[in-house]
């Protein structure tokens, strides 16, 4: 059973802002790989709006350095597409900011199947104050930095094998099966 969890930070409100990626790799249960990476917004997408500053904490110096997102785009689209399962909490915009920088790069498009930690705790734990990420931790005991791209897709990670545990399944996919979720296909349109 592996799976591999995502997650972004962005500049600004602009689908291609990306400026930090992590991904959390998981083999049967065991966190196994976390590979993390700034990253500086193509021109005309990086300004760093204050808000989103306030939230992850990461400027344009911090970026000033990194690649643009086509010098990471190889490994990260490889460990998305060898996966079994993706999943991200809110995938909706990670999956969104991820076919909107591919395509603005006109980079390769990976096949993959994905689902939403978010949409699943909702089934899991509907009695739950809410379903944010902060929350689900708390609710697992799983401490962590939020807004930082690496330790939120290890969290999202660890919400899923507790709502697995939860269930008594044996993997993801089994999970989705359980609470009548399909997995959603990463295709470009």
């Amino acid at each position: 059973m592996t799976f591999t969890s995502l997650d972004f930070e962005t500049a600004n409100r602009s689908r291609v802002s990306i400026c930090a990626a992590g991904l959390a790799m998981f083999e049967n249960g065991q966190l196994t790989e976390a590979p993390y990476w700034l990253v500086r917004p193509p021109k005309g997408h990086g300004w760093f709006d204050e808000d989103f500053i306030e939230c992850h904490g990461l400027t344009h110096l911090d970026v000033l350095d990194a690649p643009e997102f086509p010098a990471i785009a190889k490994e990260l689209v490889c460990r998305l597409a060898g996966d079994s399962l993706v999943i991200a909490h809110n995938a909706a915009f990670d999956i969104e900011h991820l076919r909107a920088t591919l395509e603005h790069f006109d980079l390769p498009r990976p096949v993959f199947d994905y689902a939403c930690t978010c949409q699943l705790a909702r089934r899991i734990w509907p009695e739950l104050e809410n379903h944010q990420l902060s929350t689900l931790t708390a609710h697992i005991g799983h401490r962590f930095k939020h807004h930082h791209a690496q330790a939120d897709a290890e969290a999202a990670g660890r919400v899923l094998l507790a709502m697995m545990k939860q269930v008594n399944a044996t993997t993801p996919r089994e999970l989705l099966q359980i609470v009548g979720i399909e997995p959603k296909r990463f295709r470009m349109v």
